[in-house]
């Protein structure tokens, strides 16, 4: 059940994934095995009757592909928003995933986000550990600005990504936490009303 007086945050990590099967992406970019098409199935089993109001991506096959596993297994074909911002750390510079018109034709209903640094077109750095921060910093921020309190927001990212998510978030330190994310691992994270925000579970 969903509280009116939080704003809930759900983190996922991508499926299991192949790197030798790029299509016409970058090297970076791969697909799912065959394991990880399973996983993105019975994930989206696990979440299909879960009250989600907001679906966002990174625009890395592999995290897409798994956010679709869950959209597909709602009733109502749900919007995929695209999030350049929350690809993984340290894709090649210039590179920020695949365009909308790409993955509209994996899942129609798919519609990319503005631009978090307030940019004409994406630009941001995702090599060095400061960039990445303030990467994530720019994400809660956009969440937590965009979405009312009572509202779930599910995020499917990457594994260094999601450990930033998490220490943004909960605003700690670099150096206080480190967090090994399982495939299609879900966090959750819950903002409330009183400035409390408080982290349910890694992996759940």
């Amino acid at each position: 059940m969903k509280k009116q007086d939080s704003l809930e945050l759900i983190i996922i990590r991508h499926a299991e994934t192949q790197y030798d099967n790029f299509g016409d992406r970058d090297g970076c970019d791969g697909d799912l095995t065959e394991i990880g098409e399973k996983q993105c199935l019975e994930l989206g089993q696990r979440l299909k009757d879960m009250d989600i109001d907001a679906y966002i991506t990174s625009p890395l096959f592999r995290a897409f592909k798994t956010a679709v596993g869950v959209c597909n297994a709602k009733p109502d074909n749900p919007i995929l928003q695209i999030m350049p911002e929350i690809i993984e750390c340290g894709v090649p510079v210039g590179y920020y995933g695949c365009s909308e018109e790409y993955l509209q034709n994996y899942y129609p209903n798919t519609q990319m986000c503005r631009s978090l640094f307030e940019t004409e077109q994406y630009e941001f750095a995702t090599k060095y550990g400061c960039d990445n921060e303030l990467r994530a910093k720019k994400v809660i921020d956009y969440i937590k600005k965009t979405y009312p309190y009572g509202d779930r927001v599910a995020l499917f990212t990457h594994n260094g990504f999601c450990q930033h998510l998490i220490r943004a978030a909960l605003n700690i330190d670099k150096q206080t936490f480190d967090f090994a994310i399982k495939n299609t691992g879900i966090t959750k994270i819950e903002f409330r009303r009183s400035g409390q925000i408080i982290l349910h579970g890694v992996n759940l």
